[in-house]
């Protein structure tokens, strides 16, 4: 998506969680699914700002999701139980258990699960590419090293919350997944996925958040213990 008018400056702190909680940070090559996707073109209007994003984030990626989701399922449904999975849908944050007043952005849920007591199997972290970017993580700048680790420590608390292995972030340039190795700060990321992407052997940002998606319905893998 194409931006405009922005400025940096700096990602979401709280004395809970910090860019040290992060110890290690490893390659997650797994995360990949060789199918022939569709890239999702970008919005022609570009962004000003953070709630535009989540605006776009609603029409454009949660919507689709959704149904893409809901047809897996479907056709899943009589070896649901054979292969231990629960139907999942994507929502807000709020769909989920808030803990100690955290919402995350997006939650992976079980569909009929209750607001209060249901867990978000994979947390989703809404960012702008003027604050975060993956790139960030190999620059010469100490700043941006600690702000692409702010971003990624954000992430974690969520999922340590919710004692999940997965979760995101997606901005308006790439989606990025991550995945927890333990309760220590170590994190797998994910090869980057542009908006551009797609294509044999290629995830688009679409077809990684869906796969994030079924990883979350795993009823035996999706917690970390």
């Amino acid at each position: 998506m194409p931006k405009e008018g922005t400025s940096p400056g700096p990602n979401t702190t709280n004395p809970k969680h910090d860019a040290d909680d992060i110890t290690q940070i490893a390659p997650w090559p797994e995360f990949g699914y060789p199918i022939r996707p569709g890239p999702v073109t970008s919005p022609p209007t570009p962004l000003r700002d953070e709630h535009t994003f989540h605006l776009r984030f609603s029409d454009l990626v949660m919507s689709r999701l959704r149904l893409g989701l809901r047809a897996g399922f479907e056709q899943l449904a009589p070896e649901l139980h054979i292969w231990q999975l629960s139907v999942i849908t994507i929502d807000g944050g709020g769909s989920a258990r808030i803990i100690d007043q955290f919402r995350p952005n997006a939650a992976f849920i079980v569909v009929g699960a209750s607001l209060t007591t249901s867990v978000n199997r994979a947390p989703g972290d809404l960012k702008v590419s003027w604050k975060w970017r993956s790139s960030m993580r190999f620059s010469q700048d100490l700043l941006d090293q600690r702000e692409y680790r702010q971003v990624l420590a954000q992430v974690n608390i969520y999922m340590e919350q919710h004692n999940t292995r997965h979760g995101s972030i997606l901005s308006n340039a790439e989606l990025v997944a991550v995945k927890r190795l333990d309760d220590n700060g170590r994190l797998a990321v994910a090869t980057s996925i542009p908006w551009s992407s797609g294509g044999v052997g290629r995830l688009s940002v679409l077809l990684g958040l869906w796969y994030l998606g079924m990883l979350a319905a795993e009823n035996n893998t999706w917690s970390l213990h």
